[in-house]
């Protein structure tokens, strides 16, 4: 069951989610979706391969748009998903009755990947059940250094290095950082795996849970999709690991408290 809701009516279209039911809610934990595009491209419609797969594993999962860099500079985007992340734990919204929103899964691919670290660690700890990266900008340093030209339409100006710190999800862990589970492609020709091995080294050396899995593949782009899928999903190989992560982060049963 879908149904489209809106959590920020002053964007408009790009403030509008589509939540995923289980095929049994009661009780059901809620994860948001973040899809991707650079920041600046596509919507909700190209992630929804990737919330069908997560509310297939009992998740009621909310999959947003957000405002694209072409409409709005950073921090615009992160914004919105802050809010949709808000609204979704703690939004008086008669379809999320019978649900626990006791913890957040956040789970976005590539861009949204970025979002996705960037709202689960400026979150409190103990509201996010654990956050998905695939393929994501996981750390800007790295990326910047080989795509800078994408970073002046991100930021709307000058990407000068106190607004790259602002924006990169590594300045964000704490010993107390949730679960975290980054996925990449070795060759990744989209965003560089030392984006994530950066994010990997920083967070075990503060103590946190980060899982890793890297792997090689021939294919292209970001070495996410089976070809031809419609709507997108994701190689089994990678559902496989999404699986054994978010099974490992389910809040508890009987639901905790919602706040």
């Amino acid at each position: 069951m879908t149904m489209e809701l809106c959590y920020n009516p002053a964007a408009g279209e790009r403030g509008l989610g589509d939540l995923y039911l289980p095929e049994h809610p009661e009780h059901a934990p809620v994860a948001l979706t973040i899809h991707g595009g650079g920041w600046s491209a596509q919507d909700k419609s190209s992630f929804c391969g990737v919330s069908q797969f997560i509310a297939s594993l009992g998740w009621a999962v909310f999959n947003i748009n957000y405002r694209l860099t072409t409409i709005a500079p950073w921090p615009a985007c992160g914004d919105d998903c802050l809010m949709a992340a808000k609204f979704l734990l703690d939004g008086e919204v008669p379809e999320f009755a019978g649900l626990d929103r006791c913890k957040l899964l956040i789970c976005g691919g590539s861009a949204g990947g970025h979002l996705a670290l960037m709202t689960g660690l400026r979150l409190p700890p103990n509201r996010v059940a654990g956050i998905i990266s695939i393929s994501g900008i996981d750390e800007l340093t790295s990326d910047f250094a080989l795509h800078s030209f994408r970073y002046e339409p991100f930021f709307g100006g000058e990407p000068t290095e106190e607004k790259q710190t602002e924006a990169n999800p590594l300045q964000y862990l704490r010993p107390d950082s949730p679960p975290v589970l980054l996925t990449h492609w070795d060759n990744d020709q989209v965003v560089p795996v030392e984006s994530a091995r950066r994010f990997r080294d920083r967070g075990r050396a503060l103590g946190c849970r980060v899982d890793y899995y890297e792997y090689s593949t021939e294919d292209e782009g970001h070495g996410i999709w089976i070809p031809d899928s419609k709507p997108h999903r994701l190689y089994p190989h990678l559902e496989t690991e999404l699986t054994r992560f978010i099974e490992s982060v389910r809040p508890e049963n009987p639901p905790c408290p919602t706040k």
